[in-house]
């Protein structure tokens, strides 16, 4: 007897096919929703590109309530959203219609009347494929019968070798009155980003006097905040006008450090030793009565042998006991300046409380390394030393001097013993200075018997010789301070100098920023683009006439600090600074063949080194220059450099008034 098959049975057999091509057509979709680069080829290097907008860059008397931009290529739509802004803002959240390559962005709210919106696209835009754009991308319309047309353009640097700073945000707040103002509201009136060669260019401003900072905006709150790194306007305003020429002073961007360290912890390690833990590197005083540490318990103050740490500034300092602490409760008291920042700023008076261990200290002193320790042997097997510089020796911990003299011994070539005496600036680096001194041309072998401190049976040894003026060559320069004001030779307005550009001039003075591909589509292009009688030609005319004051003398004040720095040299050289008047010259001598580059700046505040000024109330950063190429130096010669160190100064303030206003 046949049995027909039952139905739940040949049900089954149609589920796996099913599913496939449902899994199959959500696939199709998943892919569709998510446009996904191909894979394979060569790497994309090729940041997405705006291809026509609508309304298009330039429109006048706009009334739509959205704009549809269309890319080059599939961006990834989280970083777009990130990185959109609109000036100006509006209170309400954008929202976002997505098309293939293109996006329909809606306003939540109508459009003023006669008002200049600015669309722009920060470097946070990417492509699929995480590339993201080298410059923002500016979009500007009106809703009005004009479109302003006032520019800022600049250039962000960093302080130490002037390289410049990508991805810096650019805000400008208006300034009507002319002078910066006293404390910055919620938003910037307007904003962009620097390139990758550091420049930027604030686009379509009302014509006015704006005050612009840069700053890395971490946490993308549109403020600068204490600890992120910002840069201060060469000038208190400057004007946003119609062809202005860009900036001729970078910002230079700094953090500026104005907080002080702070203790945060007290570890004892043992009975004898406690480290103590700070906020951030710091310069402590290594003088044991400036850590007076109380037996809470028994009123009695322990006594400190010694403090030390390693490599100052430490964010460790250590101190040593003379005999062991009694378990229980101790105070540790820090006077206000005993313990400063690498910036001077003083930890304030600190009193804090934790209870001693009973953990015996087993810390036996070891010898770790001859100093310098970055230095190689020549040829003689000897360490050169440069006439500045002494040999050394590096211990974990403190050494008395009364071991040094059994411990360390120093001879010449010749077995005859010299006198060395030691100096710790951190109280496991010691430095050595000889009797009679190390010359030129001498050598001494240093000799570390490691018996005193580990009971090892081990010596350690190394040659030092001190070079000749044979191998030194020395170089030469002058630093002078140049007025970089833009003041017309023969003029004190910059009106009529501004009023004959042409408008190839006016477009070169800005970076176009939407790139339109003429080889698009027909079909997009006429579907996003608007006719030539939409948009408002560049205006010829500037509306600000800028008037140069005299010279202020208190700019040009201030002792030049030049610095030297070794990119690459025979001998290692540290660091080199000389204090010179301005338009001076400066001599390094004593340096070993190599490569060098410079720095100079104008120590207008005397506190020898360079200050990055403030935001809020506005200060100028110290005016600083740097050499773009090392200079080489020679044995025996002194090298002249090509061309003096132009420490740029805008030494002439300037007022800006509004042409409609003034007579």
């Amino acid at each position: 007897m046949l049995i027909p098959p039952l139905p739940g049975l040949l049900l089954s057999r149609s589920v796996p096919r099913a599913l496939a091509v449902l899994c199959l057509g959500g696939m199709l979709l998943i892919r569709c929703a998510n446009p996904q680069a191909p894979s394979g080829g060569p790497r994309d290097e090729t940041p997405p590109r705006v291809m026509s907008s609508s309304p298009a860059r330039d429109a006048v008397n706009v009334s739509t309530r959205s704009i549809r931009i269309a890319f080059s290529e599939y961006v990834e739509r989280s970083t777009l959203i990130r990185s959109i802004s609109v000036t100006p803002a509006f209170d309400r959240a954008l929202e976002y219609d997505w098309d293939g390559r293109a996006v329909e962005i809606t306003f939540p709210s109508e459009l003023r009347d006669s008002t200049t919106y600015i669309v722009t696209l920060d470097t946070e835009l990417t492509d699929t494929r995480s590339v993201a754009l080298n410059e923002p991308i500016t979009i500007a319309f009106s809703t009005g019968p004009r479109i302003n047309r006032g520019s800022i353009a600049g250039r962000v640097v960093e302080p130490g070798e002037g390289k410049p700073q990508a991805q810096m945000d650019i805000y400008a707040y208006a300034a009507p009155d002319g002078t910066p103002p006293d404390s910055l509201p919620d938003r910037p009136d307007y904003r962009t980003q620097t390139g990758d060669d550091g420049s930027f260019t604030l686009e379509y401003l009302r014509e006015q006097p704006y005050y612009v900072i840069a700053i890395k905006d971490n946490n993308r709150n549109r403020r600068p905040d204490v600890l992120e790194p910002f840069g201060t306007p060469p000038r208190p305003v400057l004007p946003g006008d119609v062809g202005a020429d860009p900036v001729r002073v970078p910002w230079i961007v700094a953090r500026l450090d104005t907080i002080a360290p702070e203790l945060q912890r007290v570890q004892p390690r043992s009975n004898r030793r406690l480290t103590l833990r700070f906020s951030e590197p710091v310069q402590p005083s290594l003088d044991p009565s400036d850590y007076p540490l109380i037996d809470s318990l028994r009123d009695q103050e322990q006594s400190i042998e010694s403090v030390y740490a390693r490599d100052i500034p430490s964010t460790e300092v250590n101190l040593l006991m003379t005999a062991a602490m009694e378990e229980g409760r101790h105070r540790l008291s820090i006077a206000d300046s005993v313990i400063k920042d690498t910036l001077g700023t003083a930890l304030p008076d600190t009193t804090v409380g934790f209870a001693a261990t009973t953990l015996a200290d087993t810390v036996t002193t070891r010898f770790l390394e001859f100093l310098p320790a970055d230095a190689t042997p020549d040829s003689t097997g000897a360490v050169p030393l440069l006439p500045p510089d002494q040999p050394g020796v590096q211990f974990n911990q403190p050494v008395g001097s009364s071991r040094f003299g059994t411990a360390i011994a120093a001879r010449d070539t010749l077995g005859q013993p010299r006198t060395l005496t030691a100096t710790t600036a951190d109280g496991t680096d010691y430095r050595f200075t000889f009797e009679p001194p190390l010359s030129p041309g001498t050598t001494l072998e240093v000799a570390v018997d490691d018996g005193p401190f580990a009971g090892a049976d081990t010596t350690y040894t190394r040659r030092f010789r001190r070079v000749t003026s044979k191998v030194l060559g020395e170089l030469e320069g002058q630093a002078i301070t140049v007025d970089t004001s833009d003041a017309p030779p023969a003029d004190t307005t910059a009106a009529d100098s501004l009023a004959g550009a042409t408008d190839a001039a006016a477009d070169s003075a800005r970076v176009d920023t939407v790139q339109v591909d003429t080889t698009v589509a027909d079909s997009v292009q006429a579907d996003t683009t608007q006719t030539d009688s939409l948009r408002q030609p560049p205006s010829e005319e500037p509306k600000l006439r800028i008037r140069y004051q005299p010279v202020d003398s208190s700019r040009l004040a201030g002792s030049v600090i030049v610095e030297l720095y070794a990119t690459s040299s025979s001998i290692p050289v540290d660091r080199r600074t000389e204090v010179v008047g301005a338009d001076t010259t400066f001599v390094f001598d004593m340096l070993p063949e190599g490569s060098y580059r410079f720095r100079a700046f104008l120590d207008r505040n005397g506190n020898g080194r360079w200050d990055p000024g403030r935001l809020l109330p506005y200060k100028p950063a110290e005016p600083v220059t740097w050499t773009e190429q090392p200079t080489e130096s020679r044995p025996r010669w002194t090298t002249v450099l090509p061309a003096p160190l132009r420490i740029p100064v805008l030494a002439r303030p300037i007022r800006i008034e509004n042409l409609a206003e003034s007579p």
